[in-house]
């Protein structure tokens, strides 16, 4: 009897044993481990991905600050090789320039160091709302140039006012008539000062545009600079460069004072009956 129950339960226990494992899978814990295995792939393979999407985040990014940059440089050149600029006016459009160069440049450092795709896409939007290089930036650089160089034109035709009007007095003086000469150098007068006043109320409304005025509000601004230009700036130079070309036959006129000689008598070759 003895032996009976002791190969009773060694018999019981062997079959115990076997069991186990199906024990174990019934009770969860094989699954277990297979959801852990799963999980554990899909981070992996989430992390991957956050990494891909990450370094194409910053690729995108460096490109858009690299050709930015690029549109600054070649606006500096142009203020270089503009001898129509003052040196104070290249300075400070310079300066202008330079300082969004080394803020996109640092920008750019703090990008490719990013290891967080967040911190990454909030420093790329910056690119754009910190600096609006071709909304803003770029077209308000143009802009000042050209009128800072119509601001030069009209300056040097102002110089020459005072030299034109010395010959007026001196041939007035002569007892010439120059009522016409007088008349369209007041009108060039008139012209100068109307544009004079429109290119310093642009200058400054162009100044006063930054990035944080908006992309509609610099749009209006550069829109009404444009048509000034159009309108009034170049219409009265068209005009003052038709008053000159009137002046000039008349000053010729007055100047060489031309007598027309009257008809020559023949010779008398008869002699006297």
């Amino acid at each position: 009897m003895n032996k009976f129950i002791k190969l009773s339960l060694l018999t019981g226990s062997l079959l115990l044993l076997v069991a186990l494992p199906a024990f174990a899978q019934t009770y969860g814990g094989q699954r277990l481990l297979n959801e852990t295995n799963r999980l554990q792939n899909i981070a992996s393979k989430d992390a991957t991905v956050q990494q891909n999407q990450l370094q194409n985040l910053i690729k995108r990014a460096d490109n858009l600050i690299t050709n930015r940059i690029s549109t600054l440089n070649t606006l500096l050149t142009r203020i270089q090789n503009d001898s129509r600029l003052t040196a104070s006016e290249k300075t400070s459009l310079t300066s202008d320039i330079q300082n969004d160069i080394t803020g996109l440049t640092a920008l750019k450092t703090k990008i490719d160091a990013d290891t967080d795709i967040t911190t990454a896409r909030t420093d790329a939007k910056t690119i754009i709302t910190n600096y609006y290089i071709y909304a803003i930036f770029e077209p308000k650089m143009r802009l000042l140039i050209i009128l800072n160089n119509l601001q030069t034109v009209t300056t040097n035709i102002q110089n020459l006012i005072p030299q034109i009007q010395t010959i007026i007095n001196t041939l007035q003086s002569q007892g010439k008539d120059v009522s016409q000469l007088q008349t369209l150098l007041s009108d060039v007068n008139s012209q100068l000062q109307t544009i004079s006043t429109t290119l310093t109320k642009d200058v400054t409304s162009v100044e006063n545009i930054t990035a944080s005025s908006g992309i509609s509000v610099a749009e209006q601004a550069f829109a009404q600079v444009r048509q000034d230009v159009a309108q009034i700036v170049r219409s009265g130079f068209a005009k003052i460069r038709s008053d000159f070309a009137q002046m000039r036959p008349l000053f010729s006129q007055l100047i060489i004072n031309k007598v027309t000689p009257g008809p020559t008598s023949p010779t008398s070759t008869g002699s006297a009956s």
